[in-house]
C-alpha cells in the first residue's frame, strides 16, 4: 500500500528558518521516494502561540487532504542523513528527533518526545494528538508523550523479578521501623567506612504535606522524605517531592555528600547507594544503572569528596522515619511500601548492583530485611543480630513489577537545530529557572498536577475539539500549504 505523508508545523514570526526549513526537508522527502506535501499553521494573531493547537490544525487538514500518517516536526529540525527515517509508523508512533547538534548529538533528555514525531492517523484518534491548553512554550510534547503511555503505545521494559512476596506498607504519619544498636555494631561502623545500602521501594508523594516541587515554583521548596536513615547528620536513602530518589552522606567536616536520580511515584524500583570510602566515590543506582546528568535525570555517578566520613555513636537506624526532626514536620516520616532493604559493610562492584534483582552476594552483608519473617513484633534480619522494632507498619503481599524504563518508540534520527533563542530552562546565578517563566510556570503545574494526575480526560482535549478561526490558506514553495488562522 502506498502512504502519503502529511509534514505539520506550528508556524509563527519565523521565516528564515521556513525558508530553509521547507525547501530542505522537501527535497530530503522526494530523493526518498515519500510522497508528501508540508503544511504551516501560522498563528496570525496576538495571543500567545500555542503549538499544540497549531500541529493539530496542521494535521487536521493533512489528513482531510488525503495523507493517512503525519510527521509532526519543528520548523528549526532539520534532517541530516538516512538514519531520519520518515516511514508509515505500522505499530506506534516514532520519535525521530534522537541526535540532535543542539545537545551535541546525543538525547536531550530520557524521555524527550520532540522534534520531529511520525503517528498514523489511528494512532492520532487514539491519542486525540496533542492539548489545545498549552501557552507560549513547554510541556506539550510531554503531553503527547503522556498520551501515549495511556494508550500502551510506548516501549515499555521490565526487569526480571516479578514475583509475589510481603512488603511492608508505611503511612506517612508513624509508621517507622527501628534497629537498636547490637554490641557487635558491624552496622554503625559501616556507614563511616566503605559500604553499600540498597533498597526495593515503592514510593508515593504526600501532597497532603508538601506540593510536588515544580521548577516554575516561586517558593521552591525540597522535602527529603526518610527511606532509610542513620540521624544526626542524617545518612541514608530518601525519596522527595521533586520525584527523586536521594542518596546523601556526611563528612568529617560536616559537609555533606549527595546524589539523586529522577523516579516517577508509585513505582517499584530497587535504588543502590555505593561509597567507595577508599576511593572516596559515591555511586547512586537505579535498577542497576548508574545515574547520569547527560540525559537530565540525574547527577553525575560517581562524585568523589573530601575527607573521612563521618562516624556515627551509638543512634539506632531508623526505616521510613528520621528523629533528626519533629514528628509533624513533613519530612520526618516515609509514605511509600518496602519490600527488601540490605546493607554491606564492602562497596560492590558495578556489575553486583546489575544483578541485584536476580541475585546478591552475602559476603560484607550487614543487614538484611526481606519483610517476609516477622516475630513478636520484630522484623528478622536474614544477616546478622540487627532485628528492626516495628511500629504501626502494616504488611501485605504484593505482586511486585519493576517497570525499568518508559520510553517512546526511537529511530537514531541526526538532526541539525537551526539557531534560535533558548526558551526553555536557563541558568540565573546558578539556579535553573524557565526562560519564558510564568507562561511556562503555568504549563508545568498543568501537566505534572493535573494531567499526570488523571485530572485532566484527554479525549476532550485534543484535535477532535480545536477552537479557532480559520482565516485563509496561501501556497508556499509552489505545492505546500500555509494555513492562517486565529486561535
Amino acid at each position: 500500500m502506498a502512504h502519503k505523508l502529511g509534514v505539520c508545523v506550528p508556524y509563527r514570526n519565523r521565516e528564515e528558518h521556513m525558508n530553509k526549513f521547507v525547501p530542505h526537508i522537501s527535497e530530503f522527502l522526494t530523493n526518498r521516494g515519500i510522497e508528501h506535501t508540508v503544511y504551516l499553521a501560522h498563528q496570525c494573531d496576538e495571543k500567545l502561540f500555542n503549538r499544540g493547537l497549531m500541529k493539530n490544525i496542521a494535521a487536521k487538514h493533512e489528513f482531510e487532504d488525503g495523507c493517512d500518517y503525519i510527521v509532526w516536526h519543528d520548523i528549526d529540525m532539520v534532517p541530516e542523513d538516512d538514519s531520519c527515517d520518515y516511514s508509515y509508523p505500522e505499530e506506534n508512533p516514532q520519535h525521530i528527533a534522537v541526535r540532535i547538534s543542539q545537545s551535541d548529538y546525543n538525547l536531550k533528555y530520557q524521555e524527550y518526545f520532540g522534534g520531529a514525531v511520525v503517528f498514523t492517523k489511528e494512532q492520532v484518534d487514539a491519542t486525540n494528538g496533542y492539548s489545545n491548553d498549552y501557552w507560549d512554550w513547554g510541556m506539550e510534547d510531554d503531553d503527547l508523550f503522556w498520551r501515549c503511555i495511556q494508550e500502551g503505545m510506548v516501549d515499555r521494559q521490565n526487569l526480571s523479578y516479578g514475583k509475589t512476596k510481603r512488603v511492608g506498607i508505611f503511612n506517612g504519619t508513624n509508621s517507622c521501623i527501628k534497629i537498636p544498636n547490637q554490641k557487635d555494631d558491624k552496622l554503625r561502623l559501616s556507614v563511616g567506612a566503605c559500604h553499600t545500602v540498597s533498597v526495593l521501594v515503592k514510593a508515593d508523594q504526600q501532597i497532603e504535606k508538601a506540593p510536588i516541587w515544580l521548577i516554575g515554583d516561586s517558593d521552591r521548596k525540597f522535602v527529603e522524605y526518610p527511606i532509610i536513615r542513620k540521624p544526626g547528620f542524617d545518612w541514608g536513602i530518601s525519596f522527595n517531592n521533586s520525584r527523586a530518589y536521594t542518596g546523601m552522606l556526611w563528612n568529617s567536616h560536616r559537609e555533606p555528600i549527595y546524589q539523586w536520580v529522577k523516579r516517577y511515584e508509585n513505582e517499584w524500583s530497587w535504588i543502590t547507594m555505593v561509597v567507595d570510602s577508599k576511593r572516596k566515590k559515591m555511586h547512586l543506582y537505579i535498577n542497576g544503572r548508574e545515574s547520569n546528568a547527560r540525559n537530565g535525570m540525574g547527577t553525575q555517578s560517581p562524585i568523589r569528596y573530601e575527607h573521612d566520613l563521618k562516624r556515627y555513636g551509638s543512634e539506632p537506624f531508623y526505616i521510613g522515619h528520621t528523629p533528626s526532626v519533629a514528628g509533624f514536620e513533613p519530612n520526618a516520616f516515609f509514605k511509600g511500601e518496602l519490600a527488601d532493604i540490605k546493607i554491606w559493610n564492602r562497596a560492590l562492584e558495578g556489575a553486583e548492583v546489575e544483578l541485584l534483582h536476580k541475585q546478591y552476594s552475602t559476603n560484607g552483608l550487614a543487614l538484611h530485611y526481606n519483610f517476609d519473617d516477622i516475630e513478636n513484633g520484630y522484623l528478622i534480619d536474614q544477616s546478622e543480630l540487627n532485628d528492626g522494632f516495628i511500629n504501626n507498619v502494616t504488611f501485605e503481599d504484593r505482586e511486585i513489577i519493576i517497570p525499568d524504563v518508559i520510553l517512546p518508540h526511537r529511530k537514531d534520527g541526526k538532526f541539525l537545530c537551526l539557531p534560535h533563542q533558548t526558551e526553555g530552562l536557563i541558568n540565573v546565578n546558578g539556579i535553573e529557572q524557565w526562560a519564558k517563566g510564568a507562561t511556562t510556570a503555568r504549563n508545568e503545574r498543568r501537566y505534572v498536577l493535573q494531567m499526570q494526575q488523571g485530572l485532566i480526560d484527554y479525549k476532550k482535549d485534543g484535535i477532535n475539539n480545536m477552537d479557532y478561526t480559520y482565516i485563509s490558506t496561501t501556497t508556499i514553495f509552489e505545492k505546500h500549504k500555509m494555513i492562517n488562522v486565529h486561535c
